[in-house]
């Protein structure tokens, strides 16, 4: 199996933290979970052949943001309440990486259904950990089914913004396109030539 050039790893790492810095600035501009850190963990797992980078690069980025968003921001992404449900974020982020290790055909229908697929898979991992380490809900099917319907509209219901489901998948479809669109423009430009030449 051919590896990954350095210089492929650094495009796709550059373009990882690249969305970890949309996720900061689309919170703070209000558009809730509107940001393409979902969509970098399926375009490591996608992309990266050595799966080991796949993984850590994107939730190194995921962390940074935390740590940027818990620091410098009045989002808390890193309190200790919230420890528990960033096990379950952290683990639909590795999830979604391990699903881009599984494709090996990429093309537009198989990178639409997969940003839909995870961006509805994280929503539901993320409230059940909600769920699960809070005391919001009962703990009986009922409680569950109210914490995925409370999740539906989760911010205000006067913008396209205001859902976090909508969001979840919107974001993930939007910037799955645009993390594949700029890998590829730029390995005609940056890493082809350079192959061809070799």
């Amino acid at each position: 199996m051919k590896k990954d050039s350095i210089r492929e790893i650094l495009i796709v790492a550059m373009l990882i933290f690249l969305s970890a810095l949309c996720r900061i600035f689309t919170n703070q501009i209000g558009l809730w979970n509107f940001n393409a850190i979902g969509a970098a963990a399926l375009f490591g797992g996608i992309v990266l052949k050595d799966k080991r980078l796949a993984y850590v690069i994107p939730l190194l980025s995921l962390f940074l943001s935390d740590v940027f968003l818990q620091c410098f921001t009045s989002i808390h992404a890193l309190d200790r309440d919230y420890l528990g449900q960033l096990l379950f974020v952290y683990g639909a982020f590795l999830l979604i990486t391990w699903i881009g290790t599984l494709i090996k055909k990429v093309n537009v229908l198989t990178l639409l259904l997969s940003s839909i697929g995870t961006g509805v898979l994280f929503f539901l991992i993320s409230n059940f950990g909600t769920f699960i380490t809070t005391d919001l809900y009962p703990k009986t099917g009922a409680g569950l089914l109210a914490c995925y319907a409370a999740g539906i509209p989760f911010y205000q219901s006067d913008n396209m913004f205001s859902s976090f489901a909508l969001n979840g998948l919107m974001g993930n479809v939007f910037f799955t396109a645009v993390l594949f669109g700029a890998w590829a423009a730029i390995k005609q430009v940056a890493i082809t030539p350079k192959r061809q030449l070799a």
